[in-house]
């Protein structure tokens, strides 16, 4: 369950120049007001509630892009942990962040390039390897978190950045069983881009955002930005309830694959809120793997890039100043006809 946070302290810290310089008092505490979450009422709900908001919320070119970023602060202090080997640095005790490379003492796992390694800790050998993404991902961002033989790694995709540099790839979320020669238990496909995790226990929260799947028109002809977005609210005021709920896809070791969408009693929203995203939260408990529940999804109506755990709570915050602007197509290139002369470089020649 998601609880919300209801105040946001700032902490600042002024460093004097002198012994005699003037004390500065700590800003106070800055109210958020009632910050709560209610559920829809049904799908008709749902539906008329994002429809409503996405219509004052759409541009002339859609609802933009968020830029593939995950804000993750570094920790400052460092866990108490066995004498014996250091593990990730955290926020809070008992909750794990993902990282690149994790240890339980005796193995170093880490993930690089979409390719899983395990160390040995005394001899500082490679022992085993399996490749998550059959070698045709290379450079792969990813993340990793284990409990006991279990890895969890999480593959990012759908960015625009990444995009840019080759074929979309899709958001996958990896178990591993990791005794013996480690191989693959069940993937994880949710809709949308990977933000952040935490596990408590042996219990992983994944969070994922995700966008409407509403395609809008492309208007080749150069018509005003007004006329633009009035066609796309026409758009969305005709999508249906699945253009907004996320769906997710699990492959287990057999190869069989299940598909599901959030039901529309699993999904909340603030009080305030743009309709042109949604924030998924999936639930692991790599001891157990992936059940028949599947990843028991949760979403909520909201933009969310910001993720800190605690032993009993998940909090989601947006930080709008990292998302990307919306994106504006470019005019096609003109092309030069047939018969056309051109000249090289430095030629002066008039054709």
């Amino acid at each position: 369950m998601i609880r919300t946070a209801v105040t946001a302290t700032a902490l600042a810290t002024v460093a004097t120049a002198c012994a005699s310089a003037p004390e500065v008092a700590p800003p106070g505490r800055t109210s958020l007001g009632a910050v709560r979450l209610v559920a829809y009422s049904g799908c008709d709900d749902l539906l008329a509630g994002l429809r409503e908001k996405a219509v004052q919320n759409v541009g002339p070119y859609g609802f933009g892009n968020v830029m593939p970023m995950t804000a993750r602060a570094e920790a400052k202090a460092d866990t108490a942990g066995a004498p014996e080997h250091s593990t990730t640095n955290v926020h809070e005790a008992g909750v794990d962040e993902p990282d690149l490379v994790k240890t339980d003492g005796d193995r170093v796992v880490t993930v690089t390039d979409g390719t899983l390694r395990i160390i040995d800790a005394a001899t500082r050998k490679v022992t085993e390897s399996l490749d998550l993404t059959d070698g045709d991902e290379p450079g792969v961002p990813s993340d990793l978190l284990i409990s006991g033989d279990r890895a969890l790694v999480m593959l990012r995709g759908g960015g625009a950045t990444y995009r840019s540099f080759g074929p979309p790839r899709d958001t996958r979320y990896v178990l591993v069983d990791l005794a013996g020669e480690p191989r693959v238990l069940s993937t994880i496909e949710p809709q949308g881009t990977y933000v952040d995790a935490r596990m408590v226990g042996s219990t992983v929260r994944l969070v994922t955002r995700s966008q409407p799947d509403i395609t809008f028109p492309q208007v080749r002809s150069v018509i005003p930005d007004a006329e633009r977005v009035k066609r796309n609210q026409e758009v969305v005021r005709k999508a249906p309830a699945e253009a907004w709920l996320p769906q997710v896809k699990i492959t287990d070791a057999s190869g069989s694959v299940g598909k599901s969408s959030v039901a529309c009693d699993r999904v909340s929203h603030p009080a305030d809120y743009t309709g042109t995203s949604m924030l998924t939260v999936h639930t692991i408990d790599l001891a157990q793997g992936v059940t028949a529940a599947g990843t028991d999804p949760i979403a909520l109506a909201a933009d969310g890039d910001i993720v800190y755990g605690t032993g009993g709570s998940l909090y989601v915050a947006s930080n709008p100043r990292w998302w990307g602007m919306p994106f504006r197509p470019l005019p096609d290139a003109p092309t030069t006809r047939p018969g056309t002369p051109t000249g090289s470089p430095g030629d002066t020649t008039s054709p």
